[in-house]
């Protein structure tokens, strides 16, 4: 009976020394392992392994994932004395654990580590370039992803071997000016943009001038060939006026002259008018003589 619970005791025993001993490691981790604070081993394969049971080793595990974060915002100089604010997204990961593990601990570290190294290296390359390399309307001259590439190659000069991180990928999340600088902006641009309207306004008044221009010539043409086919149908009705008066003279010749010389009266002796002649003219034989003739 003694023996057997000896035998119990020591299965017990070993049991729980291997369930202490067994580590179970995900596919999103690494794993160092540390002996009274000092790393141990290393272990980046996932699935079921072995330690030293209890406190004689402490599972220390690391995010083996891409990770992302933004930087703080930064006030930089431009090459050409242009000042801009820039914030940058960061996406990174473990490459060497034990050397991130020795160098940083953890991921809070890390974050804190890589954004102000990102911060310095936009200071660096940025000045190398102009606000019209960031910031243009014609997208060819836009060399954003040269200064993102170039900081990318520079942060992982520095961070694979002195922090064990790759950095994935880095690029330019939000891009403004400072407050001191916007209502200069705002100015510059309404004055770009009210230069551009007179210019508009301008050829509008030019398009304007010759499209009235054009239709004065053609109402002028138009009264012009209405004047001459007015005159042509005067003359023309001048024309059988005058042989219907040459008709009617030749076949009476009193009338003609009794009606011309009413037409004549009509027209000077009108109201208010005072007209001195000789009795004796021919002017007034109608009014001496009814008949028309001379006494």
């Amino acid at each position: 009976m003694k023996y057997f619970f000896i035998i119990v005791l020591g299965v017990v025993l070993v049991g729980g020394l291997l369930f202490l001993s067994l580590l179970q490691v995900a596919e999103k981790e690494f794993v160092v392992l540390t002996q009274f604070g000092k790393p141990s081993r290393t272990i980046v394969t996932s699935g079921p392994h072995f330690k030293r049971p209890g406190f004689l080793e402490t599972v220390n595990r690391i995010d083996r994932r891409i990770n992302i974060f933004s930087t703080q915002p930064i006030q930089l100089m431009l090459g050409d004395k242009n000042p801009i604010v820039l914030t940058c997204y960061v996406c990174w990961r473990v490459s060497k654990p034990l050397l991130f593990f020795q160098s940083l601990v953890n991921s809070a570290i890390a974050i804190q580590k890589l954004g102000d190294m990102i911060n310095s290296q936009l200071g660096n390359v940025l000045g190398n370039f102009i606000l019209t390399d960031i910031i243009n309307t014609d997208s060819d001259k836009v060399k954003i992803s040269v200064i993102e590439e170039q900081i990318l190659k520079n942060a992982n000069a520095r961070t694979v071997e002195k922090y064990g991180i790759e950095v994935v990928q880095i690029g330019m999340r939000k891009i403004s000016y400072p407050v001191i600088v916007t209502k200069a902006v705002y100015n510059r641009m309404r004055s770009e943009r009210e230069k551009e309207a007179m210019k508009y306004r301008a050829e509008g008044m030019e398009a304007a001038a010759k499209i009235k221009a054009k239709a004065d010539r053609e109402v002028s043409d138009i009264l012009a060939r209405a004047y001459k086919q007015s005159q042509i149908l005067k003359g023309e009705g001048d024309r059988k006026a005058l042989k219907i008066y040459s008709k009617a003279y030749s076949e009476n010749l009193d009338f003609y002259e009794f009606t011309k010389s009413m037409e004549v009266y009509k027209d000077i002796l009108k109201k208010d008018t005072t007209f001195i002649s000789s009795t004796d003219s021919d002017l007034f034989r109608y009014l001496n003589n009814p008949e028309g003739t001379k006494e």
